[in-house]
C-alpha cells in the first residue's frame, strides 16, 4: 500500500460554507464575511472503509526459548530489530527501590565487557544507525535501526549490550548525576508532581504506582551490583521476543537471531506477579501545594483495565468519544467552550496486570475549582453511557482510519507484532483491528462507560497554589477526603505520599513528649502501670474490596500479657486459627498445621502496644522507654489531630491524638503480610471508663485507603490470672 494512499485515509475536520451572496462577491471576496452570508460548520461524512492488510509475520522459537518474528517489507533498504524482555519491567524492581530496571536498561549501551560507551556510540553512528534501550512498566525494550547492508554490525552491537553489559561505576555515576539533576527540576514542576502523585494514589502500594525512573532517594542508592543482579535474574531469552521488520527474509532473520542471540543462556525467572491494586472508594482529593505556581495541574481518574482485557477495544472507542482527541467531549467543554485550558485529554493506560484511567488538564489558578468541577461533572455525565450516533461513528471511523497510518514504518509494524505476542492477543489481532473498532456497538460503549467511568470513586490530584482555592474546593466537594502535601514534602514511596518531617529538633522532641505524656495521663496515667494483662473478646467483620464483596464475620478471644505476649483465638469464615507471640517468637496454628510467624513478629508487638487505644504504648512512655517527635496537625476523618512520629522496636508509626481529649484517635504504619507490605490506618473510638482508665471499645482499619476491618470489644477483664502454658511453643518446630 503506497504511503500517499495510506495518508488519504486520515479524516480531517473541514468547513462547508453555504454562501448566499452573489457569485461575484464570492469570487472577489475581501476576507470579510459580507452581510447575508452564513457560515455553517459541518463534519464531512465518512467514506467507505478502505481495505487494510497488515503484514503477516513469520515466527520461530529458538532452542533457548527466544521467540522470533519477521515481517518482510522491501519498500526501503532498512531493517528494524526490536527486542522485548518481558521479565525486566519496572514492576520487577526490588521492593520500594524503583529505578533499578530503568537504570539497568540505560546502562546497556554505556559499556560492555569489550566495548566502552564511546566505542558503542561511534560504531552505531558510523553506520548511520540507532541503538536504544529503555524500561517500561512491564518490560525492557532494545531497538536497533540500520540500513540492510549494516545489519550484521548492528546486531553484533545489539547482542553485546544485551548479553554483556559492564555496568561500569564511572558510567553509572554519570547517569545517576544526570538523573538526579532532572529529578531536582521535576520535583519543582507541578505537572510532574501531579502525575507522579496520581500514579501512586491510584495504584496504592502496587509497583505500578512507583515512578519508573525512581526517586532522588532511591537513585542515590543505586550501585553496579544492584544493576548486575537485576540483569542476571531477569534478562532471559525464554522471557523475550525479537522482531525483525524491513528488507529481510524470514530465513535470513532466523539465521541472524541464532547467530547473535542463540548462545544467550536460558534461565528460570521468578514468576512474581505484583500485588493487585485495591480499588478506593469515594472521592479522594490530593492537594500538592506550590505557592509560586500560576497554574493548577489537574489529574482525575481511577483504576482501569489490563492490556489483555477483552474490554480493551471498546474502551478505546469510549475514551475517543470522551477525551481521546481535540473534538472529544472533554476538550470541547473545557477548552473550546469554557476557555479554561489549552489542553484537556483522557486516556486508559493498560498494563499486563493492571491499568488506569486518567484525565489530564491544567488551568489558571483562579479557575481551579471551576475546571475541577467541570471535569468531574463530565466524567459523571459520560458514566451514564449515553452517546450520540454521530459521536460513535466519528470515533470508530477515526480510530479505524488512522490505524494504517500508524502502522507504516518497520519499527511501528514490529511494535504491533510484539505487543500482540506480549499480551497474548489473538494471532489476527493487528490485521482485524480496524474491523474490531468498527464493530463496537452503542451497547458496548454504554457498558464500558458505566463500568469504568463512575465518578463516585475517584482520585483527584491538584498541584498549584492551594491557599487560593482550598476553601472553595471544599465547598464544591464537601464529601471528599482531602490530603494536603507541600510540594517539597512529596515522597511517593511513603505510606501517605509525604516525606518524613525534617530531622528532629529539641523543640519537636519536647512537644512530642508533651503530647505523649498528655495522652498517657488522659488514658489513666499511673493506673495503667498496674495493668499486667488483658482478656477480651473482639467481634468484628472483614470487609470485601471496595465494600461491595460479602463481609466475613470474625471473633477473636485475646489474652494479652504485657509487655510482649499475646494469644488470639480467631474464628472467621468457618475456620479457627490460633496466633501466639511469646515475646521472642511467633506462630500460627490451624488445625494440626503450625506455621512460623516470627518474621512478622513486629505485627504482634505493635498490636500489643495499641490495644484499647495504646495502653501498652503508654506503659512504655510512662517508663521513659519511648519518645516521639511532633509532626504537626493533620485532618483525619474530618478532625484536626496532633501528630507524633515514633520509632519503636517494632517499627515506625505515626500517631494522631485528639487535642480536646488527648486520647489516641488514629495511627498510620506500614504493615507486613504474605502478599507484601500495605499502608494501613487504624482509628479508635467509643472510649469508655474501665476502672479509672479510658479504653477504646471500637476500632476500624483501612488498608491502602480502603476500609478493611471494623470491630468492637464485647467483654473486657483486667489482670486475669495468666497461665504461662498458654504461650508455650509447640513441641515440634513450626513448619515454614
Amino acid at each position: 500500500m503506497k504511503r500517499a494512499f495510506k495518508r488519504s485515509i486520515l479524516l480531517a475536520a473541514v468547513f462547508a460554507f453555504a454562501l448566499t451572496a452573489p457569485a461575484q462577491d464570492q469570487k472577489n471576496g475581501t476576507g470579510v464575511v459580507p452581510p447575508g452570508v452564513k457560515l455553517l460548520p459541518q463534519m464531512p461524512t465518512a467514506g467507505a472503509p478502505k481495505a487494510f492488510h497488515f503484514p503477516s509475520a513469520a515466527t520461530r522459537t529458538l532452542p533457548n526459548g527466544l521467540r522470533v518474528f519477521v515481517i518482510t517489507d522491501r519498500s526501503e533498504p532498512a531493517v528494524a530489530a526490536r527486542l522485548v524482555i518481558l521479565s525486566a519491567g519496572s514492576v520487577k524492581d526490588p521492593k520500594e527501590m524503583p529505578g533499578v530496571a530503568e537504570m539497568t536498561a540505560n546502562l546497556l549501551t554505556q559499556g560492555t565487557a569489550k566495548r566502552s560507551a564511546r566505542d558503542i556510540a561511534e560504531a552505531i553512528d558510523f553506520i548511520g544507525g540507532s541503538l536504544e534501550a529503555s524500561a517500561g512498566k512491564d518490560s525492557t525494550g532494545v531497538t536497533l535501526n540500520v540500513v540492510k547492508k549494516d545489519l550484521s554490525t548492528g546486531l553484533d552491537l545489539m547482542s553485546d549490550v544485551v548479553l554483556h553489559p559492564a555496568f561500569q561505576a564511572e558510567e553509572l555515576g554519570r547517569q545517576r548525576q544526570q538523573l538526579l539533576s532532572n529529578l531536582t527540576v521535576q520535583y519543582s514542576d507541578p505537572a510532574y508532581l501531579a502525575s507522579v502523585v496520581f500514579g501512586r494514589a491510584v495504584y496504592g502500594s502496587s509497583p505500578y504506582g512507583w515512578p519508573e525512573e525512581g526517586t532522588p532517594e532511591t537513585v542515590k542508592k543505586l550501585d553496579s551490583g544492584a544493576l548486575a543482579k537485576f540483569h542476571h535474574a531477569n534478562y532471559a531469552p525464554n522471557q523475550s521476543l525479537l522482531a525483525f521488520a524491513g528488507d529481510i527474509t524470514p530465513e535470513d532473520a532466523f539465521a541472524a537471531a541464532e547467530k547473535y542471540f542463540g548462545a544467550w543462556p536460558k534461565i528460570d525467572v521468578a514468576a512474581d506477579v505484583p500485588p493487585s491494586p485495591e480499588a478506593f472508594t469515594g472521592v479522594h482529593i490530593w492537594l500538592i501545594d506550590k505557592p509560586d505556581a500560576v497554574q493548577t495541574q489537574i489529574r482525575a481518574g481511577k483504576l482501569g483495565i489490563r492490556r489483555g482485557d477483552p474490554d480493551y477495544i471498546p474502551t478505546v472507542v469510549t475514551n475517543r468519544i470522551f477525551g481521546g482527541g481535540y473534538n472529544s467531549r472533554l476538550n470541547i467543554e473545557v477548552r473550546v467552550k469554557k476557555g479554561l485550558t489549552y489542553d484537556a485529554r483522557s486516556s486508559f493506560s493498560p498494563h499486563r496486570y493492571a491499568g488506569s484511567f486518567a484525565v489530564s488538564t491544567y488551568t489558571r489558578t483562579e479557575a481551579t475549582v471551576e475546571a475541577t468541577k467541570l471535569v468531574v461533572d463530565l466524567i459523571t455525565q459520560m458514566s451514564t453511557g449515553a452517546v450520540t450516533q454521530q459521536e460513535l461513528d466519528f470515533a470508530r471511523d477515526y480510530l479505524a482510519g488512522v490505524y494504517p497510518i500508524q502502522s507504516e514504518t518497520a519499527e511501528q509494524v514490529a511494535d504491533r507484532v510484539l505487543t500482540a505476542a506480549a499480551y497474548d492477543l489473538p494471532a489476527d489481532y493487528n490485521s482485524t483491528y480496524p474491523e474490531r473498532i468498527r464493530s463496537v456497538t452503542p451497547a458496548q460503549v454504554r457498558d464500558m462507560a458505566q463500568r469504568y467511568l463512575s465518578a463516585k470513586d475517584l482520585e483527584v490530584v491538584l498541584a498549584g497554589n492551594v491557599a487560593t482555592f482550598r476553601d472553595a474546593l471544599k465547598k464544591a466537594f464537601p464529601d471528599a477526603k482531602y490530603e494536603e502535601i507541600p510540594f517539597d514534602q512529596v515522597d511517593v514511596l511513603a505510606p501517605d505520599i509525604r516525606q518524613s518531617k525534617q530531622a528532629a529538633t529539641p523543640e519537636s522532641l519536647a512537644r512530642g513528649g508533651e503530647i505523649l505524656l498528655a495522652a498517657a495521663k488522659a488514658a489513666g496515667g499511673d493506673a495503667l502501670t498496674s495493668v499486667t494483662a488483658l482478656q477480651m473478646t473482639e467481634n468484628g467483620k472483614l470487609i470485601g474490596p471496595g465494600g461491595e464483596a460479602p463481609t466475613m464475620p470474625r471473633t477473636i478471644k485475646w489474652l494479652v500479657s504485657y509487655p510482649n505476649r499475646a494469644r488470639g483465638d480467631l474464628t472467621a469464615g468457618g475456620m479457627t486459627v490460633l496466633q501466639i507471640c511469646d515475646g521472642k517468637s511467633a506462630w500460627l496454628q490451624m488445625g494440626d498445621q503450625t506455621r512460623d510467624a516470627t518474621p512478622v513478629m513486629g505485627e504482634f508487638q505493635r498490636a500489643i502496644a495499641l490495644f484499647g487505644g495504646g495502653w501498652g504504648l503508654y506503659q512504655q512512655v510512662l517508663a521513659g522507654k519511648l519518645a516521639g517527635q511532633a509532626i504537626g496537625e493533620e485532618e483525619i476523618d474530618g478532625k484536626k489531630l496532633s501528630g507524633v512520629a515514633i520509632q519503636a522496636p517494632w517499627g515506625a508509626i505515626k500517631l494522631y491524638f485528639d487535642p480536646a481529649t488527648h486520647l489516641l484517635a488514629a495511627a498510620r504504619y506500614q504493615s507486613a503480610g504474605p502478599q507484601g507490605g500495605s499502608d494501613e490506618e487504624q482509628r479508635w473510638s467509643d472510649y469508655r471508663a474501665v476502672e479509672g482508665r479510658q479504653f477504646a471499645f471500637s476500632t476500624a482499619v483501612y488498608r491502602n485507603g480502603v476500609k478493611y476491618l471494623e470491630s468492637a470489644i464485647g467483654q473486657l477483664e483486667l489482670n486475669p490470672k495468666v497461665d504461662d502454658a498458654l504461650f508455650a511453643k509447640p513441641a515440634s518446630p513450626p513448619s515454614k
